[in-house]
């Protein structure tokens, strides 16, 4: 049995009801399949959400700003340094900031993966199905054994794109799972 939940920080700006996959057949891959729906959705995920947002930024959000005296996001005082941050996914202004801190709060460019027991046996089935491909070597373990593991990154490729001279580049975005459980012996 897969199950995949994505959860976002504010399910205004993205939601997605789980989907859980039994084996029908012997012949059901679960672990491809899980595999195949996170490699979807890292990828419907970044087609959303490919160009960031312009800020969203009212007459209440004006007052909020002129009368800020910390910065929203260290909450140290502003002073002079001051600027207006907004979130990039849903256009929302955050609050005043310093440049520093506004440049700092990005959007990360990897997709933090969850899984519950990530140690435990059937995780090797999983870090086998993401192994790489092309001859690329996309996918970086840190185990514990030959079967658990403590943690795995895998570079899904999401798109492609054009430097200045016209040469075609892919652009990938890391998947990095980290096990969640029961402990360190799980």
């Amino acid at each position: 049995m897969a199950d995949v939940y994505i959860k976002c920080f504010d399910d205004k700006v993205y939601k997605q009801e789980p989907i859980s996959f039994t084996a029908q057949s012997e012949d059901d891959d679960v672990a491809q399949i899980f595999v195949d729906m996170l490699e979807e959705n890292v990828k419907r995920i970044r087609e959303q959400f490919q160009l960031p947002k312009r800020m969203i930024f009212t007459k209440a959000d004006k007052k909020k700003y002129t009368e800020a005296t910390t910065c929203h996001s260290c909450e140290k005082e502003l002073g002079d340094d001051r600027v207006r941050d907004h979130c990039h996914l849903s256009g929302k202004f955050r609050g005043a900031a310093h440049n520093d801190c506004n440049l700092n709060y990005k959007v990360p460019k990897f997709f933090p993966v969850i899984l519950h027991n990530l140690a435990g046996y059937d995780c090797h089935l999983f870090i086998k199905k993401l192994s790489s491909n092309n001859g690329k070597k996309d996918q970086y373990c840190i185990p514990q054994t030959d079967e658990r593991y403590f943690s795995f990154t895998k570079e899904i490729v999401v798109g492609t794109f054009e430097d200045d001279e016209g040469k075609e580049h892919k652009e990938g975005k890391d998947l990095v799972a980290e096990r969640r459980g029961r402990g360190t012996t799980d």
